[in-house]
């Protein structure tokens, strides 16, 4: 639903862009009924990209966002000191088993301050999160980048590197304990593409 309210606003956007005067238009622009056809790089203009990044691994490497071009990645934005963030993490994890080496990456990155960084490790060590785990810290750009106001935040980005929602639905469906059927749905739409 969410995708297709984001492709309704772009093809809007497109059209409101698109010259309807057959006049102005050069024979390399008309297109079907001299509508203007836009090219790749002004198609590009209008599509909302996620904020660049390169944050520190729990392996001890940096992960750019930009390293995973040609994957979909979901990302959980989180804190050990969250609960609504926690009891989150057995979904991801079940998330994280689903969908492992098929095109989707389950992303974690820890908004937790730079004190609380042994924490963030412990705990990512005792509960067994899989999956890629990221430390922003509280003091990065990161925040501003992808405006955080409250976690946990997810985001779905394409695999161009292309906002698909800054709002999917969380892994766990609130109503049942369990895995949410509605982003599985979207999950497995992504993956027919």
């Amino acid at each position: 639903m969410r995708m297709r309210v984001k492709s309704l606003m772009i093809l809007l956007l497109t059209i409101a862009f698109v010259s309807c005067d057959p006049k102005e238009q050069t024979p390399a622009e008309e297109g079907v009924s001299g509508v203007s056809i836009r090219s790749e790089e002004e198609m590009a203009e209008l599509i909302d990209y996620a904020p660049e990044f390169k944050l520190e691994s729990i392996e001890g490497g940096q992960v750019a966002l930009s390293d995973l071009k040609g994957k979909y990645v979901y990302i959980d934005i989180w804190a050990t000191w969250c609960g609504p963030c926690l009891r989150q993490i057995p979904a991801m994890k079940e998330l994280e088993e689903k969908y492992r080496g098929k095109n989707i990456e389950i992303m974690s990155v820890s908004v937790d301050s730079e004190k609380d960084k042994e924490k963030w490790r412990k705990m990512i060590e005792v509960r067994e999160m899989k999956g890629i785990q990221l430390f922003a810290g509280r003091t990065s750009s990161f925040h501003r980048d992808y405006k955080i106001k409250t976690i946990p935040k997810f985001v779905l980005v394409g695999k161009n590197g292309e906002i698909i929602d800054e709002n999917p639905p969380r892994p766990m469906d609130h109503r049942t304990g369990e895995l949410n059927q509605e982003l599985i749905d979207i999950f497995d739409r992504l993956l027919e593409e």
